[in-house]
């Protein structure tokens, strides 16, 4: 009965040690070989949406210019906390317009931060010559999920963000992650959506969806031996006490 006891211990401990290497691997298909190889780069442009808070700063030589377009929107320092991005951009409305100073609205949503920007260029050329537009999105974070080491949600000031640097910024999956089942919520102004990618198929390199968008929630899924795992140390509990039991039983009978 000891040595039962003792064989059945041992099996629950490995179960639950037990990872497929398959499991903690990314991209585990890749061939095992120094062989370059180079898949085609899938990309979309981001597109500004209502509710986003864009950074405008026109630039000229004229300092009358300067505090004349950028009012109390005159500096990009600082820009550290929801307060300050609502206090230093401009909200896009749900018309798809921003409201400048002297030039009054311009319709941006739908548009990419590169075409706003050539946008309102051609608007400030209007008023004044030699003048620059820099335009930059300011709500532009992820947030990432679950079985990762620092969940939080982490602002992102570039145009393109892959879906390993993002789960990067969360200090990387934990133990329990499985790297197969990662789940990702995109938020439009028009739908919802939810997909799950594969991190360990090396095909995710040049699908559409190896770069998240902003706004995007990445929710790493936990592996179905997790639940078995953190149960163990119960599991043997129990075993430990059926066994204490019936040994107790068997020096009565004696």
């Amino acid at each position: 009965m000891k040595q039962f006891i003792v064989y059945l211990s041992v099996i629950l401990l490995l179960v639950s040690s037990c990872t497929s290497r398959k499991n903690s691997m990314y991209l585990y298909n890749r061939p095992d070989n120094n062989e370059t190889i180079s898949y085609p780069k899938k990309i979309t442009e981001n597109t500004l949406q209502v509710g986003d808070v864009v950074y405008v700063r026109i630039l000229s030589i004229n300092e009358e210019i300067n505090n004349l377009f950028n009012l109390d929107n005159n500096s990009y320092t600082n820009i550290t906390s929801e307060t300050s991005i609502t206090l230093k951009g401009f909200t896009i409305n749900p018309e798809g317009y921003i409201k400048l100073p002297v030039i009054d609205t311009i319709q941006v949503a739908g548009k990419t931060i590169f075409e706003a920007e050539a946008l309102i260029q051609e608007k400030v050329n209007e008023y004044f010559k030699e003048a620059s537009v820099i335009v930059k999105l300011l709500n532009a974070k992820v947030s990432v999920l679950g079985e990762v080491n620092r969940p939080g949600s982490f602002f992102v000031y570039r145009n393109e963000l892959s879906i390993f640097e993002a789960i990067a910024l969360a200090g990387d999956v934990n133990q329990y992650a499985d790297k197969k089942r990662v789940m990702i919520i995109r938020t439009s102004s028009k739908q919802n959506e939810t997909f799950r990618i594969d991190l360990t198929d090396e095909q995710i390199i040049s699908d559409k969806n190896f770069y998240v968008k902003p706004g995007d929630i990445i929710i790493v899924e936990p592996l179905k031996l997790k639940s078995f795992r953190l149960n163990t140390p119960t599991i043997s509990l129990f075993v430990n006490s059926i066994y204490t039991f019936v040994l107790t039983l068997y020096y009565i009978q004696r």
